[in-house]
């Protein structure tokens, strides 16, 4: 091959990684940008969770499954305890990697007593150190009837587990091949498609 076939080749890589870099870059800045305001509520908000997904119907009528609650940082001073109207709280499940939303019912030396509003009993691991709380519920959702969070809950594995890991596993393949089309399309072919 001569130097001009040489050089329509290294052409052709060179068109293909533009097309590449054109189909990656508005993802990449898709993805950043949601992770940056992630985190930049994170800060507004005072805690590092500021938005919680909620996975069960423990704390019903109030919350629901599939809830998702905007969180507040909150000094363990500030949290109201009653069983009643106390503030809903988020916390680490003592001895677990569990995140919890239940209600502040009462107070002790070690930390909170917590319930769900739907359960007829305090939570066995109660009292809950202050130093697993994450947060407290600022009052405002996005309702699961908008079905976010349960695509949340699915896509983390949290509710109908094998689904989550197929959904992940289409998309996955879907822009494997959307990608490959657009390197591999020769530009006449784009523009009649």
């Amino acid at each position: 091959m001569g130097s001009e076939g040489q050089g329509e080749a290294e052409k052709k890589r060179l068109a293909r990684g533009h097309r590449l870099a054109r189909s990656l870059i508005p993802v990449i800045i898709a993805v950043a940008a949601a992770i940056s305001a992630y985190f930049l509520l994170g800060i507004v908000m005072g805690t590092d969770t500021p938005l919680v997904v909620v996975p069960t119907g423990s704390m019903r009528p109030v919350i629901e499954v599939g809830d998702i609650l905007l969180i507040q940082g909150v000094k363990p001073e500030e949290i109201i305890a009653d069983p009643v109207r106390g503030d809903v709280i988020v916390f680490w499940q003592p001895g677990g990697s569990v995140r919890i939303v239940h209600r502040a019912i009462a107070r002790s030396e070690y930390g909170i007593v917590t319930k769900g509003d739907a359960n007829s009993y305090p939570d066995i691991f109660s009292p809950v150190p202050y130093s697993l709380v994450i947060g407290k519920w600022t009052g405002l959702k996005i309702p699961a009837w908008t079905g976010i969070g349960f695509l949340a809950l699915i896509l983390r594995g949290e509710l109908y587990q094998p689904l989550g890991l197929i959904i992940w596993t289409v998309i996955i393949l879907v822009n494997i091949l959307l990608i490959a089309r657009e390197i591999f399309s020769t530009p006449g072919k784009r523009a009649s498609a």
